[in-house]
């Protein structure tokens, strides 16, 4: 007679129950639901939690518990480890497994004489927090996973039955295999009350193979066999797929048994592959591009899977590959909650505050979208005004009870605002921009700080939740805008989804942590810090729900989760040692040494160390993967894909699994290295985007400069694809490079279209009217010196009005020293002259009239520049007086030429605010007159005739003085030529005055090597400048001519002599270039 009650389904885990029941919906199309469960949901219908009057309760909870008593003991081994949010986790793995192997706190405490005696009062304060624990337990009446599995057992032993079971007529538990003491003894009980009652108990262990492979089931079957003859209605049942034709069921049988030979399956294993890929990245690219061929071949995705060991990081990998190459996908969680956008930022605010506010963390919070409160209305960049301010943190820079943040924003804004008596409404913007940024930036500093520095954890959640509502990380974005709902539409709807469930998630999960506790009268007393990591522990093992279809895509899942399914392909990933198989991390709190000595002493397995019995006994891990690999295995209907990968996640080498190895051995096969070629050859191409890669390599590159052997189909594909607009674009990029490759590769090529050549001929008077250097933009001797060491630089300076970005530290820049060197000059030697003092030493000078200059200096820069950190400025002013002292203890006393003193100091020339008689500073070129302006370090003056300086603040050295001269230093001689211009015809004097050690260089010095006069370098006489240039000689009105006809030709020419003085190095894909080149040039 058919039996026809039902029967139940129950699977380790949601992901294979749901499975099972899409499988059954597949055949029967309607089935009950509550005929197939979990592992949680059987315990749970036993009695479980309620058969001992409490309530089941998450890991979290139980972790939160044990915190609190470990802080309530008196002094432990433990130290202040016991604060940590580790020490909890740890601990709570060491009293499940001890009420997992049935060993009671009195036990344990009795069995301590057999450990070491300095490990001994470690393992009594685990006995003394073991028995804290389960009287406070019980006093919550919460129930953790063993007391759970507890309670149904004791369900059973009264002989409960739930009543909603009264028509189960069979119980098939799947996938028992991971079983300890009180595992082992609910499932006897069940076992017992099944038979009595005549329901058909059916245990399904996972499919194995060899002995070897099977040692982790033994302790299951022992304990069947035991009560095999007492029990006719139970079975321990291990599947058997021989008759389904499964291609690696051979394999798996003599999988690491010792008496299979070598090769005794060569040739005889269809449809596996090994091979190895060079970094895990790469690996799981490779996968995904596997997994479309399958697909492309009409393989339906349902029947693909792709598994690790120990799934982590490679599941997202993999699913963005295969989600570019147009594959549906599943995983089995969504992302960390712990990584999603706004719960990453709300967790980093108690670590932001320890951490002294760091500017970079500061300016992501205030320029982000998840922090309403603080990016409203903000500027649209705060972390260049933050750099611009030299703000690190709040603490460097710190001074009078005020923070960094509020001195230096305060102190940019002010040097931002421009005179009364200007209008510049670009540096208002910037100011006011400078003044929001700070009172933003001082809002979330008073908000961050109110989390207090210490206090209970339920104290210090409260008031972290309530600046998290502060700062708006909660609110919700608004309503969205009209998108597409393809393309970058899905995407923006995507991520607003995924933003929107991080939010409830972690909503969610702070209301939890409330309520737990409070059940514990707050929870463990925590240091700021140490609250910052617990929340973060508090989120570790959060996910946010899985993201695509339910059925009909391919599944990444764990290799645990593998067991018991059927694919038709199978693609198992990560098979390096030490991850597949891998090893158990060790306990903080009670070691392995320790748990074999207790093992051995109290005579059972208390804790699961190792499987399998007699010669095949091994350590747990070892015995656990290899029934996992010998089931994953038996799992593939027709192909498996083994794989690892040469270089692991840290960029540390990987060795191959002992596993792949003993496939080689059984098989004869090895595994093959693989690569991901950046563009991938036409047989191999899967998408649209790829085969354009390819269509452009085989079009439009160089022949010469190709390794590959072109395809065959090259002249094929540029036909057809001629007309194409990206390839027509893809042809103008090319000829950029093929440009920029011969000029950067030959210095006497000339600029083109792509290196810095204006050629378009409608352009032409544009460039010529653009740098005409009259009197409205005169040509100064910073310009001259722009163009001539880089022509793209004088452009961009000159022709665009770009402005150099600027770098602030924590101290002057060398720009910010040198002006400031000059300032301090100009002051004490006016102080000198109008004292009489000039050409004294320093010993015959008043002790403070060098300080009283200096601190006037001081205040002038303070109210007008950014000055830096205030202990370095003490410094700078230092610095500035050892300078005015090694000038004065020189035999020259700061006067390089005989009987001269100083005149002028920053002296102007030119037809913008030029001194008396500095105005037409001019040169003829061709029919244009060019202006010159500048600004004359120093004029030192004696009997009518004039002497010029220019301060230099490095070192002096005349070959590199020689080297630059009309070059890109045209400074000195255009001094000379102003003087001249300004009727001094006849004046000789011009030199280089090191303000670092008060050493002078004469301009006419240099001049000697290249046996050149004077005269001769500024003679503007038509005869005289043919000739110097027909010998290659200085002058300076040649070298001027050359560059501003160079200049109006449009040849702005990216070639610069000297990267190191220019102000666009931080932004100049150009220097990057050079340094490379000048690094390979030495190999």
């Amino acid at each position: 007679m058919t039996d026809s009650r039902r029967t139940l389904q129950v699977f380790p885990d949601n992901g294979r129950r749901q499975a099972a029941l899409r499988a059954a919906r597949g055949h029967a199309g309607v089935v009950r639901g509550d005929a197939f469960l979990t592992w949680e949901g059987f315990l749970d219908a036993l009695g479980g939690g309620r058969e001992l009057g409490r309530r089941p309760c998450s890991p979290v909870v139980a972790r939160t518990v044990v915190a609190s008593l470990a802080q309530g003991l008196s002094d432990t081994p433990f130290g202040d480890y016991v604060h940590e949010p580790a020490f909890a986790r740890a601990a709570l793995e060491v009293l499940l497994d001890l009420k997992a192997g049935r060993l009671s706190p009195r036990e344990l405490q009795d069995a301590l004489e057999v450990l070491p005696p300095e490990r001994r009062n470690r393992a009594r304060t685990l006995a003394l927090l073991h028995h804290a624990y389960e009287q406070k337990m019980a006093e919550l009446a919460l129930a953790d996973r063993e007391d759970v599995v507890r309670g149904a057992r004791e369900a059973l032993e009264r002989q409960a039955w739930p009543a909603a079971w009264d028509d189960v007529g069979g119980i098939v538990l799947h996938g028992i295999y991971d079983v300890r003491p009180s595992g082992l003894e609910l499932l006897m009980a069940l076992a017992a009350v099944c038979d009595a009652r005549r329901v058909t108990m059916r245990v399904e262990t996972p499919v194995g193979g060899s002995p070897v492979a099977d040692a982790a089931l033994a302790a299951l079957f022992r304990a069947f066999e035991n009560r095999g003859e007492t029990l006719s209605h139970v079975d321990l049942f291990k599947a058997d797929v021989t008759f389904e034709s499964r291609p690696m069921v051979e394999l798996g049988r003599h999988l690491f048994s010792p008496r299979a030979a070598k090769d005794v399956l060569k040739d005889a294993v269809e449809g596996l592959r090994m091979w190895s890929a060079g970094s895990v990245r790469d690996e799981a690219r490779l996968i995904a591009r596997d997994v479309r061929r399958k697909v492309s071949e009409g393989v339906p995705p349902g029947s693909i899977a792709v598994a690790w060991r120990d799934l982590g990081s490679e599941a997202r990998w993999v699913a963005d590959a295969l989600g570019e190459l147009g594959v549906p996908v599943r995983l089995p969680w969504g992302e960390p909650l712990a990584l999603a956008g706004p719960v990453r930022l709300a967790l980093d605010l108690p670590l932001l505050v320890e951490d002294g506010f760091p500017a970079e963390r500061v300016a992501e919070l205030v320029s982000s979208r998840y922090a309403p409160m603080l990016s409203r209305g903000a500027p649209a960049a705060p972390a260049t005004l933050l750099t611009l301010a030299a703000v690190r943190d709040d603490r460097l820079g710190a001074t009078r009870g005020k923070g960094a943040y509020d001195l230096r924003l305060e102190s940019l804004a002010k040097r931002l605002e421009p005179l009364p008596d200007q209008v510049r409404k670009k540096e208002q913007q910037r100011a006011h921009e400078a003044r929001v940024l700070r009172e933003r930036c001082l809002f979330l500093l008073e908000s961050c700080r109110r989390i207090p520095e210490q206090g209970r954890a339920s104290e210090l959640l409260a008031a972290w939740w309530q600046v998290v509502r502060r700062l708006g990380l909660l609110d919700s974005e608004g309503a969205l805008e009209a998108t597409s709902e393809e393309g970058l539409g899905a995407l923006v709807l995507d991520a607003r989804a995924r933003d929107d469930a991080a939010r409830a998630a972690l909503a969610q999960r702070v209301r939890e942590l409330e309520r737990t506790l409070a059940a514990v009268g707050g929870g463990p007393r925590l240091k700021r810090r140490t609250f910052g990591r617990w929340l973060q522990d508090m989120m570790r093992d959060v996910h946010l729900p899985a993201r695509g279809p339910a059925t009909g895509a391919v599944e990444v899942l764990d290799v645990r989760e593998l067991e018991g399914r059927t694919f038709d392909h199978v693609f198992i990933g990560g098979l390096a040692e030490g991850r597949f198989p891998g090893r158990e991390a060790p306990n903080a709190l009670l070691g392995d040494a320790e748990r074999i000595a207790l093992n051995k002493h109290l005579g059972r397995d208390i804790f699961r160390l190792t499987g399998g019995e007699f010669e095949d006994r091994a350590p747990w891990r070892l015995t656990e993967d290899r029934l996992l690999f010998a089931s994953v295995l038996a799992a593939a209907g027709e192909t498996v894909s083994l794989s690892f990968a040469v270089e692991g996640q840290g960029g540390q080498e990987q060795a191959p699994s002992t596993f792949l190895e003993e496939v080689r051995r059984l098989t004869g096969a090895a595994w093959e290295a693989r690569s991901l070629p950046a563009i991938v050859p036409l047989d191999e191409v899967l998408t649209e985007a790829e085969l354009r890669q390819r269509v452009v390599l085989e079009s439009l590159a160089l022949q010469r400069l190709r390794v590959s052997t072109p395809d065959p189909a090259r002249n094929v594909l540029q036909r057809h694809f001629e007309v194409a607009p990206w390839l027509v674009s893809a042809k103008e990029m090319v000829q950029v490079e093929i440009e920029r490759l011969h000029f950067f590769g030959d210095t006497r090529k000339r600029a083109g279209r792509y290196t810095g050549a204006v050629e378009d001929p409608a352009l032409g008077e544009a460039i010529r009217e653009a740098f005409r250097f009259n009197e409205e933009r005169p040509l100064s001797a910073s310009a001259l010196a722009r163009f001539g060491n880089c022509g793209f630089q004088g452009f961009l300076s000159y022709g665009l009005k770009v402005p150099e970005p600027e770098q602030p530290g924590e101290e002057f820049d060398r720009r910010g020293q040198g002006v400031f060197w000059h300032r301090v000059l100009e002051e004490f030697f006016k102080r000198l002259k109008e004292r009489k003092l000039l050409g004294r030493g320093l010993e015959e000078l008043p002790e403070t009239l060098l300080d009283e200059v200096l601190d006037e200096v001081r205040e002038h820069f303070e109210q007008r520049h950014y000055v830096g950190h205030p202990a370095l400025w003490r410094l700078a002013r230092e610095r500035a007086k050892n300078m005015v002292r090694r000038i004065l203890m020189d035999e020259r006393r700061g006067l390089p030429f005989e009987r001269f003193e100083p005149a002028g100091f920053e002296l102007r020339f030119g037809p913008r605010n030029p001194a008396e008689g500095w105005k037409d500073v001019t040169l003829q070129v061709g029919e244009d007159v060019i202006h010159f302006e500048g600004t004359i370090d120093r004029l030192d003056m004696a009997d009518g005739e004039v002497g010029v300086i220019d301060y230099k603040s490095g070192k002096l050295s005349k070959s590199e003085l020689k080297k630059k001269l009309l070059d890109s230093d045209f400074q000195l001689p255009l001094y000379l030529y102003a003087a001249r211009a300004s009727g001094h015809r006849h004046t000789r004097n011009a030199a280089w005055f090191s303000l670092r050690t008060g050493d002078v260089i004469y301009l006419s010095d240099v001049l000697e090597k290249d046996a050149v006069e004077l005269e001769e370098l500024l003679s503007t006489e038509p005869q005289v400048r043919e000739r110097l240039a027909a010998e290659a000689k200085p002058n300076l009105a040649n070298a001027v001519e050359a560059l501003v006809n160079t200049v109006r030709a449009g040849q702005f020419a990216m070639r610069p002599k000297d990267c190191g003085s220019c102000g666009y190095r931080a932004v100049c894909r150009i220097t990057e270039r050079r340094l490379v080149e000048e690094e390979g040039a030495h190999e």
